[in-house]
């Protein structure tokens, strides 16, 4: 039987591939990025993958097993008004922790970085494309997507990547997060308690969470049926972007 990795052992092999390239908590967070009034930003992450703009669709779970999650993400400019016509993408892990693209990778270890990579970017390993997609907004400034509730992998909670373009540019990046209490809840439940290997990280423990203001990033969360969250979830966040930076 493997033995289970646990949260603080994550949090250990972090740190340490951190310190090899050189990296500080401020690369996590995407330090720099941020105007005032924005939302916290933070990295994309090593599993984006540029130039799938055939993707625009709102059912992005392509079949993938988990709960269902319809994602509401509302995006306003620092003025408040909405942001219509805006393209707003989203990627995230399957129940088990594997992204699409990169089903080569084994989610309970680290991904294998060149000694240049210093972005923490690797390249995609397959044509997989489930649960990543793009949608506009509407004339409220709204894009929703039908996908899953996230699993987890190595040194990371439960979350879920956001970009946002305007104008032909990319004006937004960050990851949005779960609320614990629904982690803990959904995480016991089928596809989820299959990853028996890996410990799940709370969201306290997660660097990225706590370098780039992750409270402010949490999901406005809530259960379509309370009391049986099998039957799955409504997740709201509102980014507030600079869009003409």
């Amino acid at each position: 039987m493997t033995d289970l990795i646990t949260a603080d052992a994550q949090v250990a092999a972090l740190q340490a591939i951190m310190a090899q390239f050189g990296a500080s908590t401020d690369l996590l967070a995407g330090a720099g990025k941020q105007s005032d009034g924005d939302s916290p930003q933070t990295t994309e992450g090593p599993y984006y993958i540029h130039g799938h703009d055939a993707l625009f669709r709102r059912d992005v779970a392509d079949g993938r097993p988990g709960i269902p999650l319809q994602l509401s993400i509302l995006v306003r400019d620092t003025g408040g008004a909405p942001l219509s016509g805006a393209v707003v993408e989203v990627w995230h892990c399957d129940a088990l922790g594997y992204y699409s693209g990169h089903l080569a990778h084994n989610p309970d270890t680290l991904p294998q970085l060149d000694d240049d990579s210093s972005d923490f970017h690797v390249p995609p390993t397959d044509d997989s494309r489930f649960l990543r997609g793009l949608q506009h907004t509407d004339a409220n400034g709204t894009a929703t997507f039908d996908t899953i509730y996230p699993g987890w992998y190595f040194t990371r909670s439960v979350h879920i990547h956001l970009k946002i373009h305007a104008g032909g540019r990319e004006i937004y990046t960050s990851q949005l997060y779960l609320p614990e209490e629904h982690n803990e809840t959904v995480g016991q439940l089928p596809p989820y308690n299959q990853h028996t290997t890996l410990q799940r990280l709370p969201n306290a423990d997660d660097l990225v969470y706590q370098s780039a203001g992750g409270k402010d990033l949490l999901l406005d969360l809530q259960p379509v049926d309370p009391g049986r969250p099998a039957t799955g979830f409504t997740g709201q966040f509102t980014a507030t972007v600079s869009p003409a930076r």
